[in-house]
């Protein structure tokens, strides 16, 4: 009978500890993306293509255009080329399938150029969780 406590007490640790050191991964990269170059996440969940995004700083002479195609239900990643004296501010500018254009800021105040943004693009609306700096 002890040898089976003994046990089950050993397999409650050791997944204990498997959910700690998880959580603490996910901590940490949470802390660090912050200080990485730029990203921005799309996710499609409108019924169109997204041709062609453009990332840029508003008000600002840095661009970058991304033509590879979003496809509907598809999730990308991109780190756009962008170059920034002082502060601003980021924008993506997309254009779907049909040939409607759109534009969201998704970093509203930057000075380093680094963090992330999650945007999701539906039909009727754009969610964006922004984490930058």
């Amino acid at each position: 009978m002890k040898i089976k406590k003994r046990s089950i007490i050993l397999l409650v640790a050791a997944f204990s500890l498997m959910i700690l050191v998880f959580l603490g991964f996910n901590w940490l990269r949470n802390i660090t993306d912050q200080f990485q170059s730029y990203s921005v996440t799309i996710k499609n969940n409108s019924d169109y293509d997204i041709v062609s995004i453009e990332t840029g700083i508003l008000k600002g002479a840095s661009n970058d255009i991304h033509t590879e195609k979003i496809r509907s239900g598809e999730i990308r990643k991109i780190k756009p080329k962008l170059s920034l004296k002082g502060e601003g501010a980021i924008y993506i500018k997309y254009i779907d399938s049909r040939g409607a254009t759109k534009e969201e800021i998704v970093c509203g105040y930057t000075e380093y150029l680094s963090g992330n943004s999650m945007v999701t693009i539906s039909n009727n609306k754009v969610t964006i969780k922004q984490n930058c700096t």
